[in-house]
């Protein structure tokens, strides 16, 4: 559907990827015109931090209603997971001093 509408301004493109600045794949073109933000190249760490924060809610979930629906032990397994997940996903998260002020 997008071959069919007409493309972004540049002026959009630059300002989209200054702001969020994803993953360099797919961005080359503009990433050439914005020379003064570094290149980001954290796919993986993305798609671990999704798959980490995916776990954490859905064991989240599950665990405290097993837990209140009467399967306390396995409630409590999948609650102990979910915190795992949470305490990787804390520590790939970037610290603050890694956030600039914009």
């Amino acid at each position: 559907m997008t071959f069919l509408t007409k493309p972004e301004r540049e002026d959009v493109l630059v300002k989209f990827y200054r702001k969020v600045r994803p993953h360099i794949a797919g961005w080359k073109p503009v990433a050439r015109l914005v020379q003064d933000v570094p290149e980001t190249r954290d796919l993986g760490r993305n798609l671990l931090s999704w798959a980490l924060g995916c776990g954490m809610v859905y064991l989240a979930l599950f665990g405290s209603g097993k837990m209140l629906l009467g399967k306390p032990g396995l409630g409590f397994v999948l609650l102990v997971l979910g915190a795992i997940c949470a305490v990787l996903l804390s520590r790939l998260m970037p610290r603050a001093k890694e956030w600039s002020a914009d």
